[in-house]
């Protein structure tokens, strides 16, 4: 499943310049059983919320993992965010990170918790009073 992620987010990797590789989303027995019935699909979304930072969805067997990568967060920044949507429902989110945490924890959901098998990710930046100060989504990719 490691070489999986590697693959995946080799080309557009969510850290940019000298980053992390993404952590397996999923146990390495899970990823050793394979049958016609539950191929790997590797698909990604990504938005540049500006020219050093970016969300990012991932679709990996049948498992949706988002991330986000912020370089320079305003200063008014006291946390932020990133979750898996399902239409107008939060699936699975991250904890409220510090905003000088970069790249963010990963939030991982399987594909059958989601409507329709389709997913986007958002991330959202408040301030120090709760307020949204940020808002960015991916495209949705849906599973097969």
């Amino acid at each position: 499943m490691r070489r999986l992620l590697l693959a995946l987010f080799g080309a557009a990797s969510l850290t940019i310049g000298a980053g992390s590789v993404p952590a397996a989303a999923s146990s390495p027995q899970a990823a050793e059983v394979s049958s016609p019935a539950r191929t790997a699909v590797n698909e990604q979304q990504c938005t540049a919320m500006d020219s050093e930072s970016r969300l990012c969805l991932a679709l990996v067997s049948s498992t949706f993992i988002g991330q986000a990568t912020v370089h320079y967060p305003p200063a008014n920044c006291a946390g932020y965010r990133v979750a898996l949507w399902s239409s107008s429902k939060v699936v699975a989110s991250t904890s409220l990170r510090p905003c000088g945490e970069t790249p963010s924890k990963q939030v991982t959901a399987d594909a059958s918790r989601f409507t329709g098998l389709t997913a986007y990710a958002s991330f959202t930046m408040y301030n120090s009073d709760g307020d949204i100060i940020y808002d960015a989504y991916t495209n949705t990719i849906t599973y097969p």
